[in-house]
C-alpha cells in the first residue's frame, strides 16, 4: 500500500524538507506545485509539522506567498495552498506608512461556473493577511501600485486569516509619492529638495602621490545641511585616482577620472567633478650668454641671454642684467650698461 506524505512526513522533511520562513520565524517544510502544469498564479502545495492558519505569510526561495486555503490537518501534518505575492503595496495612516504583501487580481472565481470571470475595468481585487494592521484599511482607503492610484470601496472579512479588498482606480494626487508608492506622502511629510555641489568646481589637478580634498556642500529646500548626510565617492578608474569616504583624493598614475559624489542614501542626489592627475615637474634653470669676453676701453659690446629649463630653452623668462668687478665689488666701475632690451644688453668699457 502507498504511503502519504502525512504519513512520512518525517522523512520528507528530512530528506526533502525545504528552508521556509513561517510569519518570518523559520522552519522546514515540503513544498509541492500545485499543478502539473506551469501557470500565472504559481500556486504551491505546502506540508509541514508546525501549525499554519490561512493568511500566514511564507517565504520560500526569496518569493513571499500567502496561504490561501484552508488548512488540512492530517494526523502528522499540516497542509495547505499558497499563492505567490505579486506585489507590496502602502497604506498611509495619517502619516505612518505600513506595507502588506498582497495578490491582486483582476479576475474572480464564479461560484456557480466554476469559470474565471473578469472585474469591471479599472477595478482589481486585493488579498492580503488579516492583522492587527491590516484592519486599519477602511473604506475610501487609498494606495498606489504599478503607477496607479487605488481607492478601496468594499472590504471582505468573510474569509477566515484574510481580508480581501475591492477597489477601482482613482485619481492621482498631487501628495502622492509616484516613486515609493506611497499614496498622500507629502500631506504628512516635508518634500525634501537637496542639491549637492562639489565646491572645487568641474574639473582640478591633483599631483602625482600627492593628496587632495574635495570640499562639498549639501542643501535641502535652500538650507545648507551641516552636518553633512552620509556622503558616497566613487573613482571612475581607481588605477589612476583613488578616493576615500571623506573625499580624500590621491593621485597614483597619470591620466584624468571623473569622481561622482553621492548621497547615501538618495543615490540620486549627485555630483561629479573631473581630475586630472598630473606627474610633479622640477624645475632646473640655467643660463647661458652669448658674446665677447672682453670690452676694449671706451668700445661697446652686445650680449644676449639664454634660459633653458631641464637642458631646453625657454622663453617666458626675462634678464635682469648688473655688472660686478671680479672680486665682486662695483667701484671702480670698469665698464657699464648703456642699453637693455629683453635679454639683450649693451656694455661700454669706460676709459
Amino acid at each position: 500500500m502507498k504511503k502519504t506524505i502525512d504519513e512520512m512526513i518525517d522523512f520528507f522533511l528530512f530528506d526533502k524538507g525545504e528552508d521556509v520562513l513561517l510569519n518570518n520565524i523559520g522552519y522546514k517544510a515540503v513544498v509541492l506545485d500545485a499543478n502539473e502544469k506551469i501557470n500565472r498564479d504559481n500556486d504551491k502545495i505546502i506540508h509541514c509539522k508546525v501549525e499554519i492558519k490561512t493568511g500566514d505569510i511564507v517565504e520560500y526561495c526569496g518569493r513571499k506567498y500567502i496561504i490561501t486555503s484552508q488548512i488540512d490537518n492530517n494526523e502528522n501534518s499540516l497542509c495547505g495552498r499558497m499563492k505567490q505575492c505579486g506585489y507590496s503595496i502602502a497604506f498611509n495612516f495619517a502619516g505612518n506608512v505600513k506595507w502588506f504583501h498582497v495578490l491582486i487580481e483582476t479576475k474572480v472565481m464564479d461560484i456557480e461556473t466554476n469559470q474565471y470571470m473578469s472585474l469591471a475595468s479599472g477595478s482589481i481585487k486585493v488579498s492580503l493577511q488579516d492583522n492587527a494592521d491590516s484592519r486599519d484599511i477602511a473604506i475610501t482607503s487609498r494606495f498606489l501600485n504599478t503607477g496607479r492610484a487605488w481607492k478601496v470601496n468594499g472590504i471582505d472579512k468573510a474569509s477566515l486569516g484574510l481580508i480581501i479588498l475591492t477597489c477601482d482606480m482613482d485619481i492621482i494626487e498631487a501628495s502622492d509619492d509616484l516613486n515609493s508608492e506611497i499614496a498622500n506622502r507629502w500631506q504628512y511629510e516635508l518634500t525634501h529638495t537637496y542639491v549637492l555641489s562639489i565646491e572645487n568646481g568641474t574639473s582640478m589637478n591633483v599631483s602625482l602621490n600627492d593628496i587632495a580634498q574635495l570640499n562639498i556642500s549639501v542643501t535641502d529646500n535652500g538650507i545648507v545641511m551641516n552636518p553633512l548626510p552620509a556622503l558616497t565617492y566613487m573613482s571612475s578608474d581607481s588605477s589612476l585616482l583613488a578616493v576615500d569616504n571623506t573625499g580624500k583624493l590621491m593621485g597614483i598614475n597619470s591620466g584624468t577620472a571623473t569622481v561622482t559624489c553621492q548621497m547615501t542614501y538618495e543615490n540620486t542626489i549627485q555630483s561629479t567633478i573631473d581630475i586630472t592627475v598630473v606627474e610633479v615637474f622640477t624645475h632646473v634653470y640655467t643660463i647661458g650668454i652669448t658674446g665677447s669676453t672682453t670690452v676694449k676701453l671706451g668700445m661697446s659690446k652686445s650680449y644676449v641671454a639664454q634660459f633653458y629649463d631641464n637642458g631646453i630653452e625657454v622663453f617666458d623668462k626675462q634678464a635682469i642684467w648688473t655688472i660686478r668687478n671680479q672680486d665682486g665689488s662695483t667701484s671702480p666701475a670698469y665698464a657699464t650698461i648703456t642699453a637693455s632690451t629683453g635679454n639683450s644688453v649693451t656694455i661700454k668699457g669706460n676709459s
